[in-house]
């Protein structure tokens, strides 16, 4: 979509040349990148060396993987997409979207448990018009991810985030559904010869998913503030990576529900309740305030609150 307000200038720099940055920082080729914009390739080319000599500093540099940003250009990235969202709603947002004929780009900030259950959601709803979507993985699976959303970098998180009550300011919050953590372990397995106990827990050689380069997780905690601890025996980044784990071999795992009800049985895996009586978990959806009437983004929102919300009904 080529925003409809060229004539008008920030601070002396054409709109043109940062329609022309955040172009090519998505695409990292020219040609797709000027086309998106409108441009001639020539046209583009001059319209980032004019951005650069105003700014004064390099902003991209060839490589075999396309045009990368400098860190400079990394650093402007956030606030010159935000306020160009800003301007684009002020002049240009519909009164409806059609997916069909939009080429709008989300990014979604998310824990790998839920990309694992919308990515289906995903591939079906991206396959209208020329529509796009990046995720990327949250960096801490209970906190939101603050200035991202704040600078349009994420359009929208979702994850285990603490209620409304702990949300900054300008951030709106809708729940989506419950989670709880259940044990798995293969299908004969000798942990389910009798009933799983606490003791009996943290006696089993376990596999978890441990985000970041952290030497524990949210079970670690939990059985230290006990005074327990399990036997912790491989930590990897994905949840998908435990189960196949677990199903060839004979560790366990704590781990969400949802993904044992969606992946479990066709790799062979039983599971019961965690013995540590966790709470539920719900899973929640933060965007930016300004973002709140989008119409592309209440029509994602819609179609991700319809798919999580199916399971039980959250708190907020």
């Amino acid at each position: 979509m080529i925003l409809n307000i060229h004539t008008m200038n920030i601070s002396g720099i054409d709109l043109n040349l940062l329609l022309a940055f955040e172009a090519l920082v998505d695409e990292r080729h020219v040609g797709r990148a000027a086309k998106r914009v409108g441009l001639s390739q020539p046209a583009f080319s001059n319209a980032i060396a004019r951005l650069r000599s105003r700014l004064g500093a390099p902003l991209f540099v060839r490589t075999a993987q396309g045009m990368m940003p400098t860190p400079r250009a990394e650093q402007l990235a956030g606030p010159i997409r935000s306020a160009l969202a800003q301007l684009r709603q002020t002049f240009e947002a519909p009164h409806s979207f059609d997916p069909s004929v939009s080429a709008h780009l989300f990014r979604i900030g998310l824990s790998d448990d839920v990309e694992l259950r919308l990515v289906p959601l995903f591939a079906r709803s991206m396959l209208s018009g020329e529509l796009q979507m990046q995720t990327r993985r949250l960096e801490w699976l209970f906190t939101v991810p603050e200035s991202d959303l704040r600078n349009g970098t994420l359009d929208f998180a979702i994850g285990y985030f603490p209620d409304a009550r702990y949300l900054a300011p300008g951030l709106i919050m809708e729940p989506l559904s419950e989670e709880n953590n259940v044990v798995i372990a293969r299908r004969g397995h000798s942990m389910w010869k009798r009933k799983l106990t606490l003791h009996r827990f943290t006696m089993l050689d376990h596999a978890a998913v441990i985000y970041r380069n952290q030497l524990w997780g949210l079970i670690d905690n939990e059985l230290a503030a006990r005074g327990l601890r399990r036997r912790l025996r491989l930590a990897l980044p994905h949840c998908l990576s435990v189960l196949h784990a677990v199903a060839s071999s004979n560790l366990v795992a704590c781990i969400q529900e949802s993904v044992v009800e969606e992946f479990g049985k066709s790799l062979n895996l039983m599971s019961c309740p965690e013995p540590l009586g966790l709470p539920s978990f719900v899973l929640r959806m933060v965007w930016h305030r300004q973002r709140d009437n989008d119409p592309a983004h209440v029509w994602l929102r819609k179609l991700i609150a319809t798919q999580l919300g199916a399971q039980k009904t959250p708190r907020n």
